[in-house]
């Protein structure tokens, strides 16, 4: 008898266990489960809040573009004008005025590297694979080619930079300024120096964001960035092309601060 009570007590034992352990189990998954619910609210707040933001961001793109297309209108009224401007200037300009605007502001090729791999304006980045606006041209070439300054300057920046790798901007006169990026680090020039025309800068490299060997090169005129291409065969022979192609610029006020600053010069040496 005392065995058979044992008996009964050991499976009541087990029957107590079993229920205990699926008691655990049962509250393990529940909790389990409204962990999962916590965090699925968690995401669908969430994506309520990103798609509101995306929204949002939606219609301040929309206004840009508006604003944009509005600019590029006034813009379009601006170069109707200027093409009339500029034909009065031509006409009273002589070879003389003309050698000295183009010696005033960059002009030719920044190196003998002149195969273009990626042109000025908006592309598909070859790294982060987005449309993006391109600030330069790009010019693929030998590693080491020599890179020069298009225009008399001060060197306003000769350093490394994470995304132009080793750079060099010039700020040159009457508003202009160049930039020349990916260079090797053997930069010829430091900050503050004066450079001439035709100076070497540095060497073409593959430095910075890169993918491969080019020299990244970019025009600008009082923070607004131009299309170097329209100034890399500006001369004499050439000249009127730049003025009917590069509507940003002033040149009835650009063309008198130039002969004004000449004039000034050619005084002194008379004294």
């Amino acid at each position: 008898m005392e065995i058979k009570h044992d008996k009964n007590i050991i499976i009541l034992s087990l029957i107590a266990f079993t229920f205990v352990i699926v008691a655990l189990v049962s509250a393990f998954y529940t909790s389990y489960a409204d962990d999962i619910k916590k965090e699925q609210l968690k995401l669908i707040r969430a994506n309520i809040i990103l798609s509101q933001s995306i929204q949002k961001k939606k219609e301040e793109f929309d206004q840009i573009q508006d604003k944009i297309e509005d600019i590029e209108e006034l813009i379009k009224g601006n170069q109707r004008n200027n093409k009339s401007n500029i034909k009065k200037l031509l006409a009273n300009m002589n070879k003389n005025t003309k050698k000295l605007i183009v010696d005033s502001i960059p002009s030719g090729y920044p190196s003998d590297a002149k195969r273009v791999t990626s042109p000025f304006g908006y592309r598909i980045h070859p790294i982060y694979k987005t449309k993006r606006f391109h600030h330069g041209i790009d010019f693929g070439g030998k590693l080491g080619t020599p890179i020069v300054a298009t225009a008399d300057g001060i060197v306003e920046f000769s350093d490394f930079d994470k995304g132009y790798g080793n750079l060099v901007v010039i700020h040159h006169n009457f508003g202009f300024k160049t930039a020349y990026g990916h260079m090797q680090s053997n930069l010829r020039v430091k900050k503050g120096d004066f450079v001439k025309k035709g100076e070497v800068l540095g060497y073409l490299g593959n430095t910075g964001i890169s993918t491969g060997p080019h020299l990244h090169y970019e025009v600008k005129y009082i923070k607004n960035v131009l299309d170097p291409k329209n100034f890399l065969t500006f001369d004499i022979n050439n000249f009127e092309k730049l003025l009917y192609a590069e509507n940003r610029i002033t040149w009835d006020s650009l063309t008198r601060a130039i002969m004004n600053l000449y004039g000034r010069v050619s005084l002194v040496k008379l004294l």
